[in-house]
C-alpha cells in the first residue's frame, strides 16, 4: 500500500511539472477511450440479453424462404399462419415460437407493422403493431405493469384482444388512466380489449419493440398463390446447442421436400426463366442472435465465415481501435523518456533496479491513463446521450429510431461494459507505456547519462 502511495504522489508531482506532456497524454486517451466506449455501447445494444431480450442466446430467426437459382437469383418470400402452425409451432425442436411482423433479426422493422388507431373522429395515432403468438411473451420478457399476456387459448379462438405499451396506453387514453379492459380501435373497425400493460421497449431492441400486440390469428396474412407464403417472420428460442443443430436438420429436410416440390409448397410465386434448375434454403448461416446480429449487419462478406472467424475479425477492429491512439501515445512516451534518461541513470547508479524504475513509469502513465480514460468515459457516455439520434442513428435502421430513441441506463451502465473500460486502459497503457520504457531502461548508464536533458 505505501508503494502504491509513493508512485500515485510521484504521479500527480509529474503530472504538475511536466502540464503540457500531462494534458496532451490525458486528451489522447480520453478521446481514444470515448470512442471506443461509444462503439462498444453500441454492439452491446446489440449483442447483450438487454430488456426485454434476456434470451438472446438461444433466439433464432426464420427470415422467409430462399429459393435460389443456379444461374445466380434469388427470391424471398415471408411465411403464411399455416406455415408457422405446420413447420414451426408443431417442431419438437423448438422451445417457444411465434410470428412476428418486426425485425426477426433484421434490424429493420417492415412497413406492414405500421397501422392506425381511432383516437376520436378523424383522429388516427400511427402505431407499431406487431401480431403474435402466446409464445413471443416467453420469448421477449416484457414487465407487466398491469395485465397479463395473450394467452393460447385467446389465439386460438381467434379473441379481440391485445397487450399495449404503457407509452402508448397514455398516449391514447391519458396520463395515470387504467387501460385494463378499454377498448383500442383500429382503422378497419376492429376494438381490441386491452388485457394488459406492459413497459415498453426501446426503438434500438426493433426485434421487441411495438405499441400494440394482437393476435396473429385476427389477420389471416396469406399469399393467393401458396397456402404457405405470406408476410411473417419467424422468431424461436431453442434450449442448447444440441437441439439448434436438430432444428436446423428438420428445417433442412423441409427445404429439400420444398424444392422438389415447389409448386405444391410455393405455387407459382418465382420464375427465373424456362429449364433454370431452384433450391430452397430455409437456415442459411442458423444461428443464435448474436452471431446472427453481427452477420446480418455484415451480410455482404461475412456471411460464410465460422463463428470463431467472425470472432476474430471484430477483436481485430477493437485491437485496431486502441493499437492506433496507442501508438501516438507511445511516441509521446518514448519522447518524454529521452528526456528523464539522464534521471534513470542517476537512479540505477545508485541501485535502483530496472524492474522497479519500469513499474514507476508504469503507475505515473496508469495515473493519467485512468484519468483521462474516467473523461473518456464521461464524454462517450455524454455523447450518446445528447447525439443519440445523429450517433445510433448510423448503426441501427434509422427510420425506426423517432426523434429521439430511448437509451435506457442497463445500456449505458452495464457492469460489461465497466470491466471493458477498464481493460481499455490497462491496454492502453501497457501498449503506451511498457514499450519505449522498457526500451530506455536497457541502455547502458554511459549512454544514458550523456543524452542530452
Amino acid at each position: 500500500m505505501s508503494k502504491i502511495v509513493m508512485y500515485l504522489r510521484q504521479a500527480l508531482a509529474t503530472m504538475r511539472e511536466e502540464k503540457l506532456f500531462s494534458s496532451i497524454y490525458i486528451a489522447g486517451t480520453a478521446m481514444a477511450l470515448a470512442f471506443t466506449m461509444v462503439m462498444a455501447v453500441v454492439y452491446y445494444i446489440k449483442l447483450a440479453p438487454i430488456y426485454p431480450e434476456p434470451n438472446r442466446a438461444k433466439t433464432v430467426y426464420f427470415d422467409g424462404m430462399q429459393v435460389v437459382a443456379e444461374n445466380g437469383g434469388m427470391g424471398q418470400m415471408s411465411f403464411s399462419s399455416k406455415a408457422f402452425e405446420e413447420w414451426f409451432q408443431a417442431s419438437p425442436n423448438v422451445e417457444y415460437c411465434s410470428p412476428t411482423l418486426l425485425a426477426a433479426g433484421t434490424g429493420e422493422v417492415s412497413a406492414r407493422a405500421h397501422k392506425y388507431v381511432v383516437r376520436e373522429k378523424d383522429d388516427y395515432v400511427e402505431v407499431v403493431c406487431n401480431l403474435v403468438a402466446a409464445d413471443f411473451f416467453h420469448i421477449y420478457e416484457y414487465d407487466f405493469l398491469c395485465g397479463r399476456p395473450l394467452t393460447k387459448q385467446e389465439v386460438e379462438a381467434h379473441e379481440q384482444v391485445c397487450v399495449v405499451s404503457d407509452a402508448f396506453a397514455e398516449q391514447l387514453f391519458g396520463k395515470d388512466v387504467d387501460a385494463m379492459g378499454k377498448i383500442v380501435a383500429l382503422e378497419h373497425g376492429w376494438g381490441l380489449r386491452v388485457v394488459g400493460v406492459v413497459r415498453g421497449a426501446s426503438q434500438l431492441t426493433p426485434d421487441s419493440f411495438a405499441d400494440l400486440f394482437v393476435p396473429y390469428t385476427l389477420w389471416e396474412i396469406r399469399n393467393s398463390s401458396s397456402p404457405y407464403t405470406g408476410f411473417f417472420s419467424i422468431v424461436a428460442t431453442v434450449k442448447d446447442s444440441e437441439q439448434l443443430h436438430a432444428l436446423k436438420l428438420e428445417m433442412d429436410e423441409l427445404a429439400a421436400r420444398m424444392t422438389s416440390s415447389q409448386q405444391e409448397y410455393l405455387g407459382g410465386t418465382f420464375s427465373f426463366g424456362d429449364g433454370v434448375k431452384t433450391h430452397v434454403e430455409l437456415t442459411r448461416n442458423l444461428a443464435t442472435h448474436p452471431m446472427h446480429a453481427l452477420r446480418s449487419e455484415n451480410r455482404h462478406f461475412l456471411e460464410d465465415v465460422s463463428n470463431w472467424q467472425l470472432f476474430r475479425h471484430y477483436a481485430g477492429l477493437l485491437f485496431v481501435l486502441l493499437f492506433v491512439p496507442a501508438l501516438n501515445l507511445c511516441g509521446i512516451v518514448a519522447g518524454r523518456m529521452e528526456r528523464r534518461s539522464s534521471e534513470m541513470a542517476v537512479r540505477k547508479t545508485f541501485g535502483a533496479r530496472r524492474s522497479t524504475l519500469l513499474w514507476q513509469v508504469v503507475h505515473e502513465n496508469l495515473v493519467m491513463t485512468c484519468i483521462g480514460g474516467t473523461i473518456g468515459l464521461l464524454l462517450s457516455w455524454l455523447a450518446i446521450y445528447a447525439f443519440r439520434l445523429e450517433i445510433l442513428g448510423m448503426f441501427f435502421d434509422h427510420s425506426t429510431l423517432g426523434s429521439a430513441p430511448l437509451v435506457s441506463g442497463e445500456m449505458l451502465f452495464a457492469p460489461v461494459l465497466f470491466l471493458g473500460a477498464f481493460l481499455a486502459i490497462l491496454v492502453l497503457n501497457l501498449l503506451a507505456a511498457v514499450v519505449p520504457a522498457w526500451l530506455s531502461l536497457r541502455k547502458p548508464i554511459v549512454e544514458s547519462m550523456m543524452e542530452k536533458q
